[in-house]
């Protein structure tokens, strides 16, 4: 649900009604650890369009359907990415997949922002990602954790990027091709190119939290119960002064398997917490995982305009003593 930055009073009523039934999706999407740009060059000649059913999105070319995607493993220019846990990869995966560790998402040595950048570049060299290479990024099916690895290259300058939609559920339950073999993949040199444009520190949200008439709206996409304090993932629960609240679920349809919804229902969410389609979005969560998939939803249907990521998040806010905090 989503709540808007309105007075404390309207607020808590909206709050009491939805808390009840704090979402099992939301929290289950949580994660390890407690969270769980220009677009990409339009495909020519064998490169068709990836999306079979664009649904009225700005950049359809952000995903990649099943069906189109089924067509084009082997191709030498495209490297798929399983961003599941380990196990899941070993017992089994798309046909020509490579596996990332999760984990790696954030900076081993500094869990609340994102993988330094040298050691990103070996990563993704070993990988075979070069600066030709379009890369398809999947995970168990609702994009959360593919958002994240689509974020963290855009942060670092590769924008060839596609998420697939509905990810290994819907693939699986297509009855695709799968394989338990490893590919064998030729190494490539990946130069990041950091974007400070795609990623906003706690100094900028402080400013922005403490101008109410601030033209930059920060979306607090947590569940309501993080955002109204009764979920508590820091030393202090609650949510940032002035942000609103539009949980990151509710980006994706109810039924199984979870795929984006068409674009005239994402921009009327939008539209409802009362965020206007030119506005500056800085979204958050706990640790910048489900942050990234409202970036990519927002990307998705072309609403906002210079939208960053406050990748710190609640891990960093909530944790704070010189930061203040509402209820």
């Amino acid at each position: 649900m989503f709540v808007s930055a309105l007075p404390k009073a309207k607020r808590s009523l909206g709050a009491i009604v939805v808390l009840l039934a704090a979402l099992s999706f939301a929290l289950a999407a949580c994660g390890g650890d407690d969270d769980e740009a220009p677009s990409p060059a339009a495909p020519s000649g064998e490169q068709q369009t990836a999306v079979a059913e664009p649904e009225g999105y700005a950049h359809p070319e952000l995903l990649a359907e099943t069906d189109w995607l089924a067509g084009q493993l082997g191709r030498s220019d495209i490297r798929i990415i399983d961003i599941r846990e380990r196990q899941a990869y070993d017992a089994g995966h798309l046909p020509g997949a490579v596996w990332y560790d999760r984990t790696l998402l954030k900076d081993p040595d500094d869990k609340l922002h994102v993988v330094r950048e040298e050691l990103f570049a070996q990563k993704m060299g070993e990988l075979g990602v070069g600066p030709d290479t379009e890369v398809i990024i999947y995970d168990e099916g609702t994009g959360l954790w593919a958002a994240r690895l689509w974020w963290v290259l855009n942060y670092y300058g590769h924008e060839r990027v596609r998420i697939v939609n509905g990810g290994w559920a819907k693939w699986e339950k297509e009855g695709r091709p799968v394989t338990k073999e490893v590919p064998t993949v030729t190494p490539a040199v990946f130069t990041p190119k950091p974007d400070p444009n795609l990623i906003c520190s706690i100094e900028q949200v402080k400013e922005y939290s403490s101008d109410p008439n601030s033209e930059v709206v920060l979306l607090d996409v947590r569940s309501q119960a993080e955002y109204v304090g009764a979920d508590v993932r820091a030393a202090r629960g609650g949510h940032i002064p002035n942000a609103i609240n539009v949980d990151w679920t509710l980006s994706l349809t109810e039924s199984d398997p979870k795929v984006w919804k068409p674009a005239a229902e994402l921009r009327a969410l939008f539209e409802k917490a009362g965020i206007k389609k030119d506005s500056t979005i800085v979204t958050y969560c706990q640790t910048g995982v489900r942050a990234a998939h409202t970036l990519f939803t927002l990307k998705l249907i072309g609403y906002g305009q210079g939208n960053r990521l406050y990748d710190g998040s609640w891990a960093e806010w909530g944790n704070r003593t010189d930061t203040p905090v509402e209820q």
